[in-house]
């Protein structure tokens, strides 16, 4: 089984793009959500926005579930 790999740290506001972008390129997408604090990117603009903050990883699908 092939392991998860870290994509993107985003807000809410991109993450549909983000996630239909990989599934479409045939990648398993999980997401979770990440403090601000757990972070070392700059997170200042999605907290003002309110916004939950995510890591992004995704994993390609095995050939049999295509």
């Amino acid at each position: 089984m092939m392991d998860w790999q870290e994509l993107a740290i985003d807000g809410e506001t991109h993450l549909k793009r983000v996630v239909g972008m990989y599934q479409e390129l045939g990648f398993k997408v999980r997401l979770e959500e990440v403090k601000p604090e757990e972070v070392e990117h700059c997170t200042q603009c999605l907290q003002e926005k309110g916004e939950s903050i995510y890591r992004v990883y995704a994993r390609r699908k095995p050939e049999s579930q295509e």
